[in-house]
């Protein structure tokens, strides 16, 4: 398979016109899953687009047509050993952390609990909670949250606030 030509010259690639969802989408059409893997790009394109930056993106880009780990360039060889070695790592025993692990089928999260409750007080189904979150994919990477990091967004930002067991949230 022929490697693809550059959609982008770099000028093109560091100006505003062209959206980082749309490098997104080159580079996990183009690029072997270990390429992805290895620059963190695997994943929903929206969330991609939300955690990786356009320095990170054009790092990316420009070191796949260096390396060229596009689809279809590896040998069937070394295929075979990645499929080898996800195999052997299927039968590890996975670690668990100190966090409070759920594994009762998908999705898996893990909930960290940063106060532990008397058993008495608890919100009840409606009432109105207010809380801070921040989604995290297993590498730590950030996907979603509502807790502001510069000091000007941290004055108007605020909690999220939902009813309780109506269905409405997670």
């Amino acid at each position: 398979m022929a490697a693809p030509t550059r959609p982008w010259s770099p000028e093109e690639l560091r100006g505003d016109a062209l959206p980082r969802k749309e490098i997104v989408c080159f580079l996990q059409e183009q690029a072997v899953h270990k390429f992805l893997s290895e620059h963190k790009l695997l994943g929903q394109i929206k969330n991609v687009t939300k955690t990786a930056s356009k320095e990170q993106l054009i790092m990316a880009y420009n070191e796949l047509f260096e390396t060229k780990r596009f689809h279809g360039t590896e040998s069937p060889e070394h295929v075979a050993e990645q499929v080898k070695n996800v195999k052997i790592d299927e039968e590890k025993p996975k670690e668990t952390k100190p966090e409070e692990a759920v594994d009762e089928g998908p999705p898996k999260y893990t909930k960290p609990v940063l106060k532990k409750g008397d058993k008495i007080n608890f919100p009840q189904k409606g009432d109105v909670v207010q809380c801070w979150y921040a989604g995290k994919l297993q590498d730590g990477t950030v996907f979603d949250s509502n807790i502001q990091t510069s000091s000007k967004k941290k004055k108007a930002a605020k909690p999220l606030s939902f009813k309780v067991s109506i269905g409405k949230m997670i």
